[in-house]
C-alpha cells in the first residue's frame, strides 16, 4: 500500500475521536437518574467551599469520595461555567486523559502501532462513550486507575523508579474517586504481573538493574505519597463527620455494597448471579466484541503452541481476577465495568494485530450498514413517527419526532463521511474506528436533544414550584423524596427541601407541628393515593393543593403539595 495514501489516517482518526469526545456533552440539561445529584453536589461545593463532605440540598452524600465533584467545582471557578457545563467539561478532560495514558501504556508494552490500535478501539467502545457522556464519578475512576497502571509500567518496564511517586499519587486519587475498590479491582491486579515482569527483566538485563536500597526507598516513598493523598480527605472527613456518617461511608457504602448488605433498597443486589456481567461485556465492547472475544481464541492457540508471553499473562490475570471480584460481589451493575475499559481495549487490540483474511472487511461493512440504517431511520422520523402509539409517548418527545431539526444535516453528513471513510485506503481497523466515531458523534448530536426532551425535569418542576408562594415554602417539608427529587429542587429552584419521616408527616397533616404546615410528597412508579403511599392511616384528612409531573415521561410519577384538613385555616 502506497505510504502517501495511508499516512494521513492518524490525523483523521484524531479529528473523529475529538469530535466524538465533545459531541452531545454541552447544551443539554441533567438527566435522571444520576446527573441531577452530581450537578447539585458540584453546585453545593462551589457555593459553600466545603470540599470534604459532599452535599446536595443540605443532605450529606457519602456514597462516593469527592474527587470528581472537587474537580468540577474547581473548573467552575476557573471557567465561569455553571455546574452542568463544568461537569461535562470535566468528563471531556478526563476522557482525553484516559485515551492519552492508554496510548502510552500500550506503546510501552507493544510499540507505536499497537498503541494507535488500542486507543482507537477504546475511544469507540460503546461503554467508553456511554460513561464519558454521562455525569458520573466513574470518569475520574477510569482516568486515575489507568494513569496509576501506566506509571507502574514506566517504573517497572523502563526501570524508572521515580514514576513510583506518580503511581502512588494516582493510586491515592483513584481511592478518592470511588474508594478502595479502585485499588482492589484495577490497580492492584495490574501491579502484580507488572512487578513480576520487572524482576524478570532485571535478571535478563543486569545493566539496568536498580539497586535494592533505591528500589525499596522509592516504593516506600510511593506508598507514602498514596497515603498522604488519601489522608488529605479521609482525615478531615473523619474529624468533621458524625459517627453515623462515617459508618455510612465506610461500612455501608464500601463494605456493605460488596456483601450486599446495603443495596437491597437500590435494586443492585444480584447475589447468586455469576454470569451477570456477560451481557455488560458484550454491550460495552461493541462494535469490537468479536475481537474482544477473539482474544481468548488466540490465547488458546498460543497455549496450544506453547507460545504464551508475559503480556498474555498480564491481560489474562487482570481480566480473570477483576471479573471474579465483580461477580463475587453482591452488588452488580454494568457501569462497574467502566474502569476496565482500557483492559478490554488492550485485549481487542492484541486480537486485531493477529487477525488474518478478509472476514474483518465484511465485519466492518456489516457494522457500516447497521450504522447507516439506524442513523437514516432517525433522520426521517417525521415520515414514520405517526405510526407510533402517541398515547404512550410524552407530548414533548412526540413533537420532536414529528419535526425537522438542524441536527438532521449533521446526521446526513455523518452518513456521507462514513461512506467516504469506507473507500479510503487505510488499515482495516482504522476505518472501523473512524466509522464508529462518526456514527456515535452524529447520533449523539442528533438524538441527544430528543433524550433531553424526555429526561429533562426542569420545565415540569418549574411549572410546579411557580404555583407555591415563597412564604409557603418556609413552612413546607418533604417526604418520600428520592435523591433525584431533592437534587433538582436544590439545583433548579435553589430550594433545599427539608426531609422528614412518616411520624412527623402525620403531625404536620394533623396541624400539630410547630414548624411546618405543608407537605411535599414524591410518588414514584405508583398510582397510589398520597395517604396510602406515605403509609398513613386511611382516615387521615388531607387536601391536594398542587400536583405536578416533573418526570414528564413517567405517568405514575408525580409530586404533590399536601395540607391537612385541620390546617386549612392557616393556608393562603
Amino acid at each position: 500500500m502506497d505510504k502517501s495514501e495511508t499516512e494521513n489516517w492518524r490525523l483523521y482518526l484524531i479529528i473523529a475521536v475529538t469530535a466524538l469526545v465533545f459531541s452531545g456533552l454541552f447544551f443539554r440539561d441533567v438527566w435522571t437518574p444520576d446527573e441531577p445529584r452530581v450537578a447539585a453536589i458540584i453546585h453545593s461545593m462551589f457555593v459553600s467551599g466545603d470540599f470534604i463532605i459532599p452535599r446536595f440540598g443540605g443532605i450529606a452524600f457519602v456514597e462516593k469520595p469527592p474527587l470528581f465533584f472537587i474537580f468540577a467545582a474547581v473548573l467552575m471557578h476557573l471557567t465561569g461555567l455553571n455546574e452542568v457545563m463544568a461537569g461535562h467539561l470535566a468528563l471531556a478532560i478526563l476522557c482525553i486523559g484516559s485515551l492519552l495514558v492508554t496510548y502510552r501504556l500500550a506503546w510501552l508494552v507493544k510499540g507505536e502501532n499497537f498503541a494507535w490500535i488500542s486507543v482507537s478501539i477504546l475511544a469507540t467502545f460503546e461503554g467508553f462513550i456511554l460513561n464519558f457522556h454521562w455525569l458520573r464519578v466513574d470518569a475520574a475512576l477510569m482516568f486515575t486507575t489507568i494513569a496509576a497502571i501506566w506509571a507502574f509500567a514506566e517504573a517497572y518496564l523502563l526501570f524508572k523508579p521515580r514514576y513510583l511517586l506518580v503511581a502512588g499519587m494516582m493510586t491515592g486519587l483513584a481511592f478518592l474517586s470511588k474508594g478502595p475498590i479502585a485499588i482492589i479491582l484495577c490497580i492492584g491486579l495490574a501491579w502484580c504481573p507488572l512487578i513480576l515482569r520487572h524482576y524478570s527483566l532485571s535478571r535478563n538485563n543486569p545493566q539496568n538493574v536498580i539497586s535494592v536500597p533505591t528500589n525499596i526507598i522509592y516504593h516506600i516513598l510511593g506508598i507514602g505519597v498514596m497515603c498522604l493523598v488519601i489522608a488529605a480527605w479521609v482525615y478531615p472527613f473523619y474529624q468533621q463527620a458524625s459517627p453515623e456518617l462515617w459508618h455510612q461511608w465506610f461500612w455501608e457504602n464500601q463494605i456493605g455494597r460488596f456483601t450486599g448488605a446495603s443495596t437491597g433498597g437500590l435494586g443492585h443486589d444480584h447475589s447468586g448471579k455469576p454470569f451477570y456481567y456477560v451481557k455488560g461485556l458484550i454491550e460495552y465492547t461493541l462494535p469490537w466484541t468479536i475481537l474482544f472475544v477473539g482474544w481468548f481464541y488466540f490465547l488458546a492457540k498460543a497455549f496450544h503452541a506453547r507460545q504464551v508471553n508475559w503480556f498474555d499473562g498480564f491481560l489474562l490475570f487482570w481480566f480473570c481476577m477483576a471479573i471474579f471480584i465483580l461477580s463475587y460481589s453482591a452488588t452488580k451493575r454494568s457501569m462497574y465495568l467502566a474502569p476496565l475499559m482500557p483492559l478490554f481495549a488492550l485485549m481487542a487490540a492484541d486480537a486485531v494485530s493477529k487477525i488474518q483474511g478478509r472476514w474483518f472487511i465484511w465485519y466492518r461493512r456489516g457494522w457500516l450498514a447497521i450504522f447507516i440504517l439506524f442513523l437514516g431511520a432517525f433522520i426521517v422520523t417525521p415520515f414514520w413517527s405517526h405510526l407510533l402509539p402517541a398515547e404512550k409517548i410524552p407530548e414533548r418527545l412526540m413533537q420532536w419526532l414529528t419535526s425537522w431539526h438542524g441536527t438532521t444535516l449533521v446526521a446526513a453528513l455523518g452518513i456521507m463521511l462514513m461512506l467516504v471513510t469506507e473507500r479510503m485506503r487505510w488499515p482495516a481497523w482504522t476505518k472501523l474506528s473512524v466509522i464508529t466515531a462518526i456514527f456515535f458523534a452524529s447520533t449523539l448530536t442528533h438524538l441527544f436533544p430528543a433524550i433531553n426532551v424526555t429526561k429533562d425535569m426542569r420545565q415540569g418542576l418549574s411549572e410546579f414550584v411557580e404555583q407555591i408562594p415563597s412564604d409557603m415554602r418556609e413552612k413546607t417539608a418533604g417526604i418520600r423524596f428520592s435523591e433525584t427529587m431533592s437534587s433538582i429542587f436544590y439545583l433548579f429552584e435553589d430550594w433545599p427541601v427539608p426531609i422528614i419521616e412518616k411520624e412527623r408527616a402525620a403531625k404536620i397533616l394533623a396541624g400539630e407541628d410547630d414548624e411546618y404546615l405543608y407537605l411535599l410528597m414524591e410518588r414514584g412508579n405508583s398510582y397510589a393515593e398520597p395517604v396510602d403511599y406515605i403509609g398513613l392511616p386511611s382516615d387521615t384528612d388531607i387536601k391536594v393543593l398542587i400536583k405536578g409531573h416533573p418526570r414528564g415521561n413517567k405517568g405514575g410519577d408525580a409530586i404533590f403539595l399536601l395540607v391537612g384538613e385541620h390546617s386549612m385555616i392557616n393556608t393562603p
